[in-house]
């Protein structure tokens, strides 16, 4: 007796559900209760029932076509409580990425700013429930409430930042363990010893206190004599970076902000001459004048899009369980702003370094 092969029409006998439910089900739409779908898909398992890829896209093709005649549309949600126009260089850059990889891969993109004046949740909601937009790239966020309450039921999201984690969405943004590992090493291969640190706490939240992980773990393998007290605090001053260089005499000072560079120059610091500096993933494509470890921001919005279009092409919609995270690796990129000590320094100066220096605070 011939084998029945196993279809969506041997699998909604069984289940006592019509072929377009089976089929919806296999493909997670969230018009199927969860129990249905789980129930499907272990007949379909049972059954041996694997799907035919070519006839998926097919089926895919036609049904998108019948529906508009237009280009798909991402949404770039911007969560920040400021417009678009006045958002951090590495949002702008990111942005600028998701718009690039969208354009090579036949997508449009619109942006949508959830704290505009006069609109609100509700109603972004309904604009992209009513345009068929179903993909969305979530720019950086300074605090989970700000987009928190974005509903996920009828969509699918990928976050450009650690902080948006619970939204449920795969992420994409740099690995901040490895770019300080990165800048710390690049260091210590030129001959700093001292290295200084200096973040403020929105910036260490936002790596989720990994840059201060990698560089405890580092400083507590080195000498005592030669560790530099982080400088962290709510916001940090001019005047309270100048003071606790004078205090702590770093080699080099490391910092996310660049800000940070133009302030010791400004104080009378000669660099490299007198003082190192080197960049920590800076919102900036220029190279030459200062050292830094570069992050690919651009790169973030490209994957993001990479990992969306992935999803749109499988109707997948709605919160992930255990959301992927993708982490962009940071490289060194040298700079005239770093000059190793042992180039810069001279011998009287190289005698003094190893005497014991008295212990900060």
């Amino acid at each position: 007796m011939r084998k029945v092969q196993p279809s969506c029409k041997t699998i909604a006998k069984e289940a006592g559900v019509s072929r377009m439910t089976v089929s919806m089900a296999l493909r997670d739409h969230p018009r199927v209760a969860p129990e249905t779908r789980e129930r499907i898909k272990q007949i379909a398992k049972q059954q041996g029932y694997t799907p035919d890829p070519n006839l998926i896209q097919l089926m895919r093709y036609l049904r998108k076509r019948d529906i508009s005649k237009e280009e798909p549309v991402i949404a770039i949600l911007n969560g920040k409580r400021t417009p678009l126009s006045k958002l951090c260089k590495d949002s702008q850059l990111i942005r600028q990425g998701a718009i690039e990889r969208a354009r090579e891969l036949g997508f449009k993109t619109e942006d949508f700013w959830i704290h505009e004046p006069g609109m609100r949740m509700k109603r972004t909601v309904q604009i992209l429930e009513t345009r068929g937009i179903r993909g969305i790239v979530v720019l950086p966020v300074e605090n989970l409430q700000d987009v928190f309450s974005l509903p996920q039921e009828n969509f699918n999201g990928v976050a450009t930042c650690a902080v948006a984690a619970k939204l449920g969405y795969n992420q994409v943004h740099p690995h901040f363990y490895q770019s300080m590992h990165k800048g710390v090493s690049s260091l210590v291969k030129q001959g700093f010893k001292r290295i200084g640190f200096c973040i403020t706490e929105t910036e260490d939240e936002r790596s989720n206190h990994l840059y201060q992980s990698y560089l405890l773990w580092h400083q507590s393998n080195t000498p005592a004599n030669t560790r530099v007290p982080i400088l962290s605090s709510k916001t940090i001053s001019k005047k309270e970076l100048i003071a606790w260089v004078n205090k702590g005499k770093p080699d080099v000072v490391l910092s996310p902000n660049l800000e940070h560079y133009h302030w010791l120059k400004e104080a009378g610091f000669r660099i490299p001459e007198d003082l190192s500096f080197a960049a920590l993933a800076p919102a900036t494509e220029e190279t030459g004048e200062i050292a830094q470890v570069r992050i690919g921001f651009r790169k973030i919005g490209a994957t993001a899009v990479d990992l969306l279009k992935s999803k749109l092409a499988n109707e997948q919609v709605g919160p992930l369980q255990n959301p992927a995270v993708t982490l962009i690796r940071g490289e060194w990129v040298n700079g005239t702003s770093v000059k190793g000590p042992n180039t810069t320094k001279t011998k009287a100066t190289k005698k003094e370094e190893t005497l014991p220096l008295q212990k900060v605070g």
